[in-house]
């Protein structure tokens, strides 16, 4: 009797066990239903519809380049500020310090205190960052998928960079208009924002670099209190130059320069 009631028990056990594999399968179903019809919900997947253009319009597509923007942007605009405003650094215009190449902003005037500005605009940074962001951007940017069913032309792209006190933006002007039959749908511009506070440590470094070729010092401590803790400024002697390393106080985000000093 103990033996029979023993095979009895596991008969259930097992039907149970196989009723629970079933339901946490059909559960597993269902999620993976539901997520594909999300997906399908929020891209252009499939044949292309009236009512997803309508729908939907430039949506995904304008999240595509939000996406690879800020896969490509932020590494150029860090590079930038951590070389004192450039991104290419040609022999005898930097100095390494602890692997990095700094720019020299300001170079040495022989048997004088003060030194002569290398001079740097805004406008040349953004220049340098529209030339790498846009061959960036030509790498990562794919449009094919995004409609099948429908005709989509893509015109020539271009990148306008502006870059803010404490955000800069990226424009990407590309016209592309998906249609099928007489529904379409078209844009040409997408706007971008970052959180870089690149234009206001460069007006810091602009006023650093008139003292420094006026009076040949900057006294950091009484412009850190003049300006209430906005800004941060290190002052390091690495013999015969200084570095000036500035940031903001809401900020990790660096910029950086080399003075030079006469051996």
């Amino acid at each position: 009797m103990i033996e029979k009631r023993g095979l009895k028990s596991l008969k259930r056990n097992s039907k149970l066990g196989q009723a629970t594999t079933f339901v946490v399968l059909g559960i597993v179903i269902l999620g993976v239903v539901l997520l594909i019809g999300y997906a399908r919900n929020q891209f252009l997947f499939g044949p292309v519809s009236i009512e997803k253009l309508q729908q939907k319009g430039m949506g995904p597509i304008e999240d595509h380049i939000e996406s690879c923007v800020l896969e490509v942007a932020p590494e150029y605009f860090e590079t930038i500020g951590i070389q004192g405003g450039y991104l290419a650094t040609p022999q005898d215009t930097y100095r390494r310090y602890l692997g990095e190449a700094i720019s020299y902003l300001c170079y040495n005037m022989e048997d004088a205190p003060t030194c002569y500005s290398r001079y740097l605009t805004k406008n040349e940074m953004e220049i340098q960052l529209e030339e790498v962001i846009y061959v960036g951007l030509g790498n990562c940017l794919s449009f094919g998928g995004f409609a099948r069913g429908a005709d989509v032309s893509i015109g020539e792209m271009a990148v306008d960079v502006k870059i803010g006190e404490y955000e800069s933006f990226v424009d990407v002007h590309v016209p592309i208009r998906i249609q099928r039959g007489d529904t379409f749908v078209e844009e040409s511009e997408f706007n971008i924002e970052l959180d870089v506070p690149l234009g206001a440590l460069f007006e810091v470094s602009r006023d650093v670099i008139q003292a420094e070729t006026t009076l040949g010092e900057f006294d950091q401590v009484p412009y850190m209190l003049g300006h209430r803790g906005q800004f941060v400024i290190d002052k390091k002697r690495p013999y015969p130059d200084k570095l000036y390393i500035l940031k903001s106080k809401d900020s990790d985000y660096v910029f950086q320069f080399f003075v030079q000093g006469e051996a």
